[in-house]
């Protein structure tokens, strides 16, 4: 029974609960600080629950290999080691782990803010190349006389990925201000601005164009053909068209100062244009009374000036072999010629002046509506090496008491031959106003000053003289072209208050158009530096049509043309 009791006790009895130990927790594992050595200063978000950091770097920098600076919590350990290089251009993966083998990762993502800049960069009007002066925030647009601001498309240049609240490609009416508003990249920055236009007053200006001889061009080779060219050159308002009436020892008309000084059987065979058909029969007739009933000035272009032939003296040519005596001489005891190739009469030879400057006076009295008469890159002009005939070194002798010196770069010598020419540059001038007081004289010679080095053209005398109307500069070297405007501007300010320059453009060579966007800049170029319109040569490369769509922006209406 006792063994029963305690039995019972012992199965009986309540078990005690054991006391609960606290739960505990695992280490912790995290980054304290984060920062790139090359990107300074840059605010960098830790988000320790994620496990994720975030750092955006200014706008404008070049993600790429940077250093990594971290710090941990104490006893723990990171790969990467901080001080790392590592590769931001993609996510980087930091790996933590402690003494007890705990471990988490972290993600550090790095991106490029976004630009805060709202600003219209640049902006040009499509319809009439008209660049936009930004003051501010107002934008400019001057358009040339004709134009219709009415419709008006644009080009423009942003801050990057910045957008704008209208559609610069869609017609806008800038008859009255435009407003504007550019909003950056960043979604908040904006910047507004105001579009203005304004057409400028008439232009008073020669918008020229070069029609050569006859051989080279058939545009004016019948009434019919130079109608039509007239009134190419009127729809694309152009106000001035450069005849050329002497080359190759034939002249444009028929002409009895050239028969008297050749040999020529007869006067149709001295004329360049003696197969002209229709109209009056006079080529250089119809043409100006065509061009004048379209409001177009004629100025005739003595092309050849005092250059004798191409390739060589031909003494069997109708002028030589009436005056073989004309020929002009150069230092080595030859026919002078520059560069082998551009043979010259003797330019310093009074009776060569003379027979010149009689077939302008023949010009005039024959067609006493022309507007002006033009000397080219030859006269006057000479080769630099010339002036060793027996007669210019006896006028040499007679005035200056010496022989010409071997030395045709003598500085005697050439200033005396650059006299001789300016002064046939005076009489020429003063010469042709006593015959018509209100015609355009007017020289188209080389840039300044290879035209003196190399020909004896000292152009800027001229001006200085008050015998040049109007410049016409043969710019016709494209990778200069600007440098060569900017340089002949200079010369024409230094000895003229008047706006003399009219740069020749390059516009066809031989059977090359200029190109489109050359020939925009140099026509931009020439409104930036002011100059007194330009003319191109030649006439032919007005038949290509992107030729003419860049006239009809920049000419959108006619020109008036200036007095003399």
């Amino acid at each position: 029974m006792l063994f029963m009791a305690v039995s019972c006790h012992l199965s009986c009895s309540k078990t005690p609960t054991p006391t609960p130990q606290p739960e505990q927790s695992k280490p912790e594992l995290y980054i304290t600080s984060l920062s790139l050595k090359e990107f300074p200063g840059v605010e960098t978000e830790i988000d320790n629950p994620s496990k994720s950091i975030y750092m955006t770097l200014p706008y404008g920098a070049k993600p790429g290999r940077a250093t990594l600076i971290y710090e941990t919590n104490e006893g723990v350990t990171g790969s990467p080691e901080s001080g790392s290089q590592v590769d931001i251009t993609a996510p980087v993966q930091i790996f933590l782990k402690d003494a007890e083998g705990n471990a988490c990762k972290y993600i550090l993502t790095v991106t490029v803010g976004k630009s805060s800049s709202a600003n219209i960069r640049s902006i040009s009007n499509n319809e009439y190349y008209a660049a936009g002066k930004i003051s501010g925030t107002d934008i400019l647009f001057s358009l040339p006389f004709g134009a219709d601001a009415s419709k008006l498309t644009f080009t423009a240049e942003l801050s990057a990925d910045a957008t704008a609240s209208v559609d610069f490609s869609q017609p806008m009416d800038l008859t009255e201000p435009k407003t504007v508003v550019v909003t950056a990249a960043d979604g908040v920055s904006t910047k507004e601005y105001t579009l203005k236009a304004e057409i400028a007053a008439q232009e008073v200006a020669v918008r020229g164009v070069y029609l050569p001889a006859p051989h080279h061009s058939t545009s004016f080779s019948s009434y019919e053909n130079a109608r039509k060219s007239i009134d190419l050159m009127a729809d694309l308002n152009f106000n001035c068209l450069f005849v050329c009436v002497w080359a190759n020892s034939k002249i444009a008309w028929d002409s009895e100062v050239l028969m008297a000084n050749s040999t020529y059987a007869d006067a149709s065979a001295a004329n360049m244009y003696a197969n002209y058909t229709g109209g009056s029969g006079d080529a250089l007739k119809d043409i100006i009374e065509l061009a004048h009933a379209q409001d177009i000035k004629v100025i005739l272009w003595f092309e050849y000036g005092f250059m004798h032939k191409i390739g060589g003296a031909d003494f069997n040519d109708p002028i030589l072999a009436k005056h073989p005596e004309w020929i002009g001489i150069g230092n080595d005891g030859k026919p002078s010629n520059y560069n082998n190739n551009d043979f010259y009469l003797n330019s310093y030879d009074p009776e060569v002046q003379e027979f010149m400057l009689s077939l302008m006076e023949e010009a005039v009295a024959k067609y006493p509506e022309v507007d002006g008469i033009q000397g080219d890159d030859r006269l006057p002009a000479m080769p630099r090496n010339s002036g060793y005939d027996a007669k210019t070194a006896a006028a040499y002798k007679a005035e200056m008491g010496v022989e010409p010196p071997t030395d045709y770069d003598d500085a005697q010598w050439v200033r005396w031959r650059l006299d001789n020419l300016n002064a046939f540059a005076r009489t020429m001038y003063g010469r042709l106003k006593a015959k018509k007081s209100d015609l355009c004289v007017c020289f188209a010679p080389n840039k300044y000053p290879w035209c003196e080095g190399v020909l004896m053209q000292e152009w800027p005398a001229w001006i200085k003289d008050g015998v040049v109307d109007l410049l016409t500069v043969q710019f016709y070297v494209l990778p200069t072209y600007e440098k060569d405007v900017t340089d002949a501007m200079g010369y024409v300010k230094a000895n003229s208050d008047k706006n003399l320059l009219n740069p020749a453009m390059i516009l066809k060579n031989g059977s090359k158009i200029l190109d489109k966007d050359v020939l925009i800049e140099q026509l931009q170029f020439n409104r930036k530096q002011g100059t007194n319109g330009e003319a191109q040569f030649w006439f032919d490369g007005l038949y290509t049509d992107y030729v003419q769509e860049v006239f009809r922006k920049f000419y959108p209406s006619k020109a008036a043309f200036p007095e003399f």
